[in-house]
């Protein structure tokens, strides 16, 4: 059996407020690459005055609030600032861009957003109000989900990014295993692969990524439950992976417990669940994140699960890597058999 071994040195759904944004320099045939790191955000405001004020720290407590589910604290975003009269060319092409105008000839705050608008890929978010107070008001009203449109962005950013190097191989295996589909990087490689359960890892020089999956026969609502949920996924890292020293394996941490979450995950109710794991009889952990919900089609519960293995160093990125991956998940479409 493959032990975790790993080498310290090796229910928010479509924006339905907002309109599309138009522009006279939006150029349809020929997008340039976004610029920006993984989890930052170019924020715009009318003057550095707004930024430096209470504007400036309501945006950055949103957006700069810890991530969910981390050893230590890591900022969701990580966020730049510039004023708009000094808002070129050059800064257009962030992959996320947050816009403030506070314009007194609005009667009425206007809320706007566009995908790909000056680069590729990219989000874009305008709020046009007509004073500061509508402003506080409106982003207090729609801030869920403008972190959620930018987490998407993110997302679609990262999964760009591994779209030349997905496996047909578990592609095929995850169809044929839990009716799932999912586009997964070639340099992942089989860990464990039991009944109705199945471990995929990647081991870099400095760190290491996990994809769990898992099935089980849906009976009622407890399936959905915190307790369950850890109960489950304890019972199986329990039996699949082992640590290195004997008798110490994967559990779910309960020093701080996990977080948990309702959520439309891809069409379908899920609860989705961000925390920390350890090694019981060792002295290992990072942070992992799920999602647990039910194949109606076969009437069995799901879990589709990331987690990070980054000794001594920041986490976020990679845990947003995994989170992207995640994403891809669809359930595959059922294969009619042929009449005998």
């Amino acid at each position: 059996m493959t032990k975790l071994i790993f080498s310290e040195i090796s229910f928010i759904t479509a924006f339905a407020l907002l309109v599309v944004l138009t522009s006279c320099e939006f150029d349809k045939s020929g997008l340039q690459p976004s610029t920006g790191k993984t989890n930052e955000m170019l924020v715009v405001t009318n003057s550095d005055a707004d930024w430096n004020g209470k504007m400036g720290n309501t945006i950055q407590s949103w957006f700069g609030q810890y991530q969910a589910g981390l050893p230590q604290p890591e900022n969701i975003y990580t966020m730049a600032h510039v004023a708009e009269p000094n808002f070129s060319k050059m800064f257009k092409t962030h992959h996320n861009i947050f816009i403030v105008d506070v314009n007194p000839d609005f009667e009425k705050p206007v809320l706007e957003t566009k995908k790909d608008l000056w680069a590729k890929p990219q989000r874009v978010v305008k709020m046009t109000v007509p004073d500061k107070e509508t402003f506080f008001e409106e982003f207090d009203k729609h801030k869920e989900a403008f972190i959620e449109l930018f987490n998407k962005s993110e997302r679609r950013r990262v999964n760009l990014a591994f779209s030349s190097i997905r496996s047909m191989e578990f592609k095929n295996l995850l169809i044929d295993k839990f009716g799932i589909d999912m586009a997964i990087p070639k340099d992942f490689h089989i860990a464990v692969d039991a009944d109705n359960f199945l471990w995929l890892r990647r081991e870099a020089e400095r760190f290491s990524q996990g994809l769990l999956f898992y099935s089980y026969p849906y009976t009622d609502t407890i399936a959905f439950s915190s307790d369950h949920i850890i109960g489950v996924r304890d019972s199986l890292t329990r039996r699949y992976i082992p640590g290195p020293s004997d008798g110490s394996y994967m559990k779910v941490s309960v020093i701080e417990p996990p977080v948990t979450k309702k959520i439309d995950f891809k069409g379908h109710f899920a609860v989705e669940m961000r925390g920390l794991w350890e090694l019981e009889g060792d002295f290992m952990g990072g942070p992992f994140l799920s999602y647990t919900l039910v194949d109606e089609q076969t009437n069995r519960v799901v879990t589709i699960g990331g987690f990070v293995y980054n000794p001594s160093q920041e986490k976020k990125n990679l845990a947003r890597q995994m989170e992207a991956i995640l994403h891809t998940f669809s359930f595959a479409e059922p294969v009619e058999k042929a009449e005998k």
